[in-house]
């Protein structure tokens, strides 16, 4: 079974169309809280929160094939879910007008739930681009990233020349833009 933890939503979504539940699962994973959250804003009811989750991805699993979504599928279910919520109020007999009280635009707390849906798909990405780097580019930037040691460190415990790991850091910062480039993410390079 292939280990799917580092790979973006377009990987995941192949996979999940050619049948693989362990793909679907991870994409199931990484967006239910935030789409419960969503759902429970505007249901106020956990049960029917849950109820139109669930079938918003039982829904997903059983279209994957007509649904032409290749690399935002967090975007994809935003939008499906306020499409249930509104069925929702109309199977519940609420009033049109109530639905159109509410605004249109997101509020600020779905805002900070995509902009952290947002960051989970630029996590995911970087990792992806990360994971196939050759071994010293990777070291290089992962003591750099993650343990925030200064290039004059890095080459110390390396021992290699400053000039070279500035060099390789260049490069595995490509790699990466061109890795956002091709997940419509780019515009979020400063974020890295």
């Amino acid at each position: 079974m292939p280990s799917y933890s580092e790979h973006t939503d377009p990987i995941l979504i192949a996979a999940a169309r050619q049948g693989d539940e362990q793909a679907f699962r991870l994409i199931y994973e990484k967006y239910h809280d935030d789409l419960f959250q969503m759902a429970f804003k505007r249901t106020r009811s956990k049960d029917d929160s849950s109820d139109i989750i669930q079938e918003l991805f039982i829904a997903l699993w059983n279209n994957l094939d007509n649904i032409h979504v290749t690399d935002n599928i967090g975007a994809y279910l935003y939008v499906a879910l306020r499409h249930r919520i509104f069925n929702y109020y109309e199977k519940q007999s609420v009033r049109l007008h109530h639905i159109l009280q509410q605004p249109l635009e997101p509020v600020s707390s779905e805002d900070l739930i995509l902009a952290g849906i947002r960051a989970k798909e630029i996590q995911a990405c970087v990792a992806a681009a990360v994971l196939v780097m050759p071994e010293k580019m990777k070291t290089i930037y992962r003591l750099a990233k993650e343990q925030q040691l200064t290039m004059q460190e890095i080459a110390t415990q390396l021992e290699l020349s400053p000039q070279t790991i500035k060099n390789q850091l260049y490069l595995a910062m490509e790699r990466i833009r061109e890795q956002l480039r091709r997940n419509d993410l780019a515009r979020f390079i400063f974020l890295i």
